[in-house]
């Protein structure tokens, strides 16, 4: 089954995008719970976006460089049954 992964809420207090610094995880890669996808930067801090599922990423939606508004799908997993 493949899943959508968002842009979490990292309360940004302006609500304003946030910027993909990088992606940690490419497509094609095995992901488990709990491991870093992705590096965000908000109008706090640069921070990591954990995965949420265990599976393969099968797609980036939002390339390194990108300012993406939360809740905004930023990739897809299938995920292990």
């Amino acid at each position: 089954m493949e899943v959508m992964i968002k842009m979490p809420d990292l309360s940004t207090t302006d609500g304003s995008d946030i910027l993909i610094v990088k992606w940690v995880a490419g497509v094609g890669d095995l992901v488990e719970r709990g491991q870093v996808l992705l590096e965000v930067e908000t109008d706090k801090a640069v921070q990591e976006v954990e995965c949420i599922f265990k599976g393969t990423l099968t797609a980036q939606l939002a390339p390194a460089g990108a300012a993406v508004p939360v809740g905004a799908v930023i990739a897809s997993i299938e995920v292990e049954r």
